[in-house]
């Protein structure tokens, strides 16, 4: 089953994220789902360090701010989203190895932020078959995956439409 989770984020400021003269910047977005609980709870804000479009070197275990494709749920207008990073180019994905856990690249990832919010504990993923993420493209899901509409319902996301990278 398809679930909808809309990620309703708020740029409310601008902030220096870096020494003066490396010209890097940071926006507040608030989290406005469950999708990354518990890593980030709904309502609360994040730091993200802004990337020029181009600039940004995908790394798995990233937690990035996206504009999500045309393809996603995405409402015009709506503020960007929040996931994490855990396929990069030429990786492999998929779910789930007989532990439930997501394999990547034949292995299975010890993740230990996901869980299931609401019983702490355990983990609730969504099935999906292997993919190899296209050059150009991340995988991005939601650590609370029962509650995250990403990449495991849509598909990977351009790199380009990654607009920053929360600092915690």
């Amino acid at each position: 089953m398809r679930k909808t989770v809309v990620l309703v984020g708020l740029v409310v400021s601008l902030a220096a994220c870096g020494s003066p003269g490396e010209g890097a910047r940071g926006e507040r977005y608030r989290m406005g789902s469950r999708a990354m609980e518990p890593t980030i709870t709904a309502g609360s804000m994040v730091m993200a360090e802004v990337v020029k479009p181009g600039d940004y070197q995908p790394r798995t275990g990233d937690v990035v701010v996206f504009d999500p494709p045309e393809s996603w749920d995405h409402r015009e207008g709506e503020p960007p989203w929040i996931f994490r990073v855990v396929a990069v180019p030429g990786d492999t994905i998929a779910c789930c190895d007989a532990e439930g856990r997501i394999v990547r690249n034949g292995d299975g990832q010890d993740e230990p932020y996901v869980q299931d919010a609401a019983f702490p504990g355990a983990v609730v993923q969504t099935e999906f078959q292997p993919i190899t993420v296209p050059a150009g493209e991340v995988y991005l899901l939601g650590d609370y995956r029962e509650a995250a509409n990403d990449s495991s319902q849509n598909g990977p996301v351009p790199v380009e439409n990654v607009i920053g990278v929360v600092k915690f």
